[in-house]
């Protein structure tokens, strides 16, 4: 059987550094978006090739991004074991809807922050067995078994009963990042608004982020803490070198021999600023 939609053509898996401020702990990221373990159809992410990278990590800190529906039970303990195994902090920040051994791995982290518009979903894990009645009831038995390894990490962080846990991974439970926070798989909540409530700006100087192009109403996207930190700065210097322009536009011009008095708003310093050659 083969997939109805292309693949990439490698497992969706990165290992970068990252980017850092001087004086900042060294960080490594690491994305894991895709299945994990063989996807029975095509290749994937495999532990095999992501714990060698993990094992060859020198920074202070791991972020690992998560957005995995899960996959191989085998696979994700090893990616697990790999991380807590690793002598640099990890920070689990759980970006799509993560769930079955994702969540697992997620918990490697000691420091698990998720988006407010994703999910997170545990449930008993599933197989495929072929065999006589002994062999359907050994596999039964195995299965119990994986259940088990997987509610001990769950437990090491669930503020529920093991009772409550074992329910909730009966009727495979999806939690959106508050329910998952009041369990305790989550550390923080990530609210993910768009750039245009990212600032508060007043209209003066809203008017001129637009003359410059920028148009927050149609961003349609999320910002990042560093990314609203950057659009803060541009607007304090915008401010910083117009507002001598401001002030100055409110006096009256110096009048020329047969000149009536002019004077220029900011709205106007910015439309002639737009319509200027810039490079």
């Amino acid at each position: 059987m083969s997939r109805q939609f292309p693949r990439a053509e490698h497992p969706f898996f990165e290992v970068k550094a990252a980017a850092r401020n001087d004086g900042e702990p060294t960080a490594t990221d690491i994305w894991i978006y895709d299945v994990i373990g063989d996807d029975w159809w095509e290749p994937s992410l495999i532990a095999k090739e992501l714990v060698q990278q993990i094992a060859a990590i020198e920074t202070d800190e791991i972020v690992l991004h998560l957005s995995s529906p899960g996959g191989s039970v085998t696979d994700g303990m090893a990616i697990y074991n790999a991380l807590i195994a690793h002598p640099a902090r990890v920070t689990s920040l759980i970006e799509g809807w993560t769930g079955s051994i994702a969540t697992v791995v997620a918990l490697a982290g000691e420091e698990i922050r998720m988006f407010d518009n994703v999910m997170f979903m545990i449930h008993r894990a599933w197989t495929v067995c072929i065999g006589d009645a002994n062999d359907l009831r050994d596999m039964a038995g195995e299965m119990d078994r994986v259940d088990e390894l997987m509610s001990r990490i769950y437990m090491r962080r669930c503020t529920k009963s093991e009772d409550d846990l074992r329910a909730a991974m009966d009727g495979e439970t999806y939690m959106d990042a508050a329910e998952a926070a009041e369990w305790g798989f989550v550390d923080e909540v990530i609210e993910a608004k768009v750039a245009a409530a990212a600032l508060a700006v007043d209209p003066r100087t809203m008017e001129r982020f637009k003359a410059l192009g920028f148009r927050p109403e149609a961003a349609g996207r999320t910002i990042s803490a560093e990314n609203e930190s950057k659009l803060t700065e541009a607007r304090d210097l915008i401010d910083e070198v117009l507002s001598p322009l401001d002030a100055r536009s409110t006096e009256p011009a110096p009048a020329a021999p047969g000149d009536a008095a002019a004077t220029m708003d900011g709205k106007q310093i910015a439309s002639i600023l737009l319509t200027s050659r810039r490079h």
